[in-house]
């Protein structure tokens, strides 16, 4: 089990902070992948490249990438297939929330935030997909929100359109590239509790999430990196959503 995903490349987006990108990260190089960690902060990526390689004793690709920007995203690809010769399994986790009711919202927002949900996992398919193609082989995870269902009362129009998007899209792409022997799946957590959330949102917050699971838990990063984990070692499903809310939503 140590080292069931030796010798596969990862490649993960918004890789670098405190939330689900990170703890997949870890949770893949536990398991012996070579994980490429993207982040649109350069210095983070940086440091958390170097704790990685101190802990782990290998090198570890760290890009600074933002991910609206479609020569940075081509980039990004380009540069782990020279270092690496391929990407086995591709984690689309970069999000972004501007909160605004829809008739106060300017459209730079609303376009902001689905470049960021929405298009930014487009860009890094599309750049990742040929060579994926060409050797048959290849796993998608796209990070979705349980907001793609049921969106929360204080202005996610544009977050949970995007969100819903990335369930589209997950089914579209897994169904043009199932016959290359490529899956692609998507997560859906709801708010995952984080060092960085905790400094936005109070206590009670996260309380009121707790009631409303049936596990009477509130969601971990590293709860979505073993979903994550699934998928990636998983050879069968494909086209699929795995709702990470704890409960607090049951999608039929």
């Amino acid at each position: 089990m140590a080292s069931i995903l030796k010798g596969k490349v990862a490649l993960v987006t918004a890789a670098a902070g405190a939330g689900i990108g990170h703890a997949t990260v870890r949770a893949f190089a536990e398991l012996g992948a070579d994980v490429v960690v993207t982040d649109i902060h350069e210095g983070r990526t940086k440091q958390f490249c170097t704790d990685l390689e101190k802990e782990f004793g290998r090198p570890f690709l760290g890009l600074a990438v933002d991910v609206t920007k479609e020569d940075q995203v081509n980039l990004a690809v380009s540069e782990t297939h020279e270092r690496y010769g391929r990407i086995d399994i591709l984690v689309n986790n970069a999000a972004r929330n501007v909160p605004k009711p829809v008739w106060e919202m300017p459209t730079e927002t609303w376009r902001f935030i689905l470049e960021v949900c929405l298009t930014s996992q487009f860009f890094f398919i599309r750049a990742a997909l040929p060579n994926m193609i060409e050797r048959k082989s290849g796993c998608i995870i796209n990070v979705s929100s349980g907001a793609a269902w049921v969106p929360f009362k204080w202005g996610d129009s544009a977050y949970s359109a995007a969100k819903a998007g990335v369930l589209a899209l997950t089914r579209a792409v897994a169904a043009e590239v199932g016959p290359y022997n490529i899956r692609v799946n998507a997560i859906a957590p709801d708010l995952i509790w984080n060092d960085h959330l905790a400094k936005i949102y109070p206590p009670e917050y996260f309380d009121d999430l707790k009631k409303m699971s049936v596990t009477g838990k509130t969601g971990r990063p590293e709860d979505m990196a073993r979903i994550a984990l699934f998928l990636a070692t998983d050879t069968y499903l494909t086209g699929q959503v795995i709702n990470g809310s704890g409960g607090i939503y049951m999608h039929p």
